[in-house]
């Protein structure tokens, strides 16, 4: 029980420094006072420490050698559209054989994560908000990548997940449900693909996909660096 509580706590002070992180209450360059965050979230310095730690693989949070540990930088905009180059690149080619394998499996993996998303009303603008629905997303494009059966492809995605979570967590735009209604049905559209075993339908699907993910995130910016404003990527970016 005692390992039990305190796993417990552990995770309910990542889940509030994230949170303060995201929301951007603690703003990109900002210091982490270790002895000042025990005592606003009233725990001890370890559960803080380990959830530091977490929040470091997932490029929310660095850690400097006598300087201790800050908030992250934003991502800058070259930074996410290469991300996006690299993410249509490599998703397409495993959608493409994923969906030629029609496996069944597979199909009821994306289906539960597709049902997932559909369960959020909107797509909010704090992280409590869109919480549930980035991670559901994030789960659908990782089956389609492991859907390829390549462990090459499947290792080099998984160790980019704490970057792809991260460049998710940003957006420029406000909650719009017209926004998720569009993300939802290229889901489907890449669901189907699947489903009908249609490779090139797939790797269509999953590129025009994260093409109108990149016009929802960057709008045909161009700047070097994000906008200030710059929050979280809507699911399907």
């Amino acid at each position: 029980m005692r390992g039990l509580v305190k796993t417990t706590l552990t995770e309910r002070t990542y889940e509030a420094l994230k949170e303060r992180i995201l929301d951007q209450r603690l703003a990109a360059g900002a210091r982490l006072n270790i002895d000042a965050l025990s005592r606003e979230l009233n725990v001890s310095s370890s559960p803080i420490r380990e959830a530091l730690v977490r929040l470091e693989t997932e490029r929310l949070v660095i850690s400097e050698l006598y300087a201790g540990y800050s908030v992250a930088p934003q991502p800058t905009t070259e930074y996410l559209h290469d991300l996006l180059d690299f993410r249509i690149q490599i998703e397409g080619y495993c959608a493409r054989i994923g969906a030629q394998a029609k496996r069944k499996s597979t199909i009821n993996e994306l289906r539960r994560a597709l049902e997932k998303m559909g369960q959020s009303p909107k797509i909010g603008t704090k992280y409590k908000e869109y919480q549930k629905l980035v991670h559901a997303d994030g789960k659908f494009h990782e089956i389609i990548v492991n859907s390829a059966n390549n462990q090459v492809c499947s290792d080099i995605y998984a160790s980019l997940n704490p970057i792809m979570l991260q460049s998710r967590l940003y957006h420029d735009t406000e909650s719009n449900e017209a926004r998720l209604k569009a993300v939802l049905d290229e889901h489907r559209r890449i669901l189907a693909a699947f489903e009908n075993g249609d490779g090139a339908e797939a790797e269509a699907a999953v590129r025009a996909h994260l093409e109108g993910g990149r016009k929802r995130l960057l709008d045909g910016g161009t700047k070097k660096t994000a906008a200030p404003a710059l929050r979280k990527v809507s699911a399907g970016s």
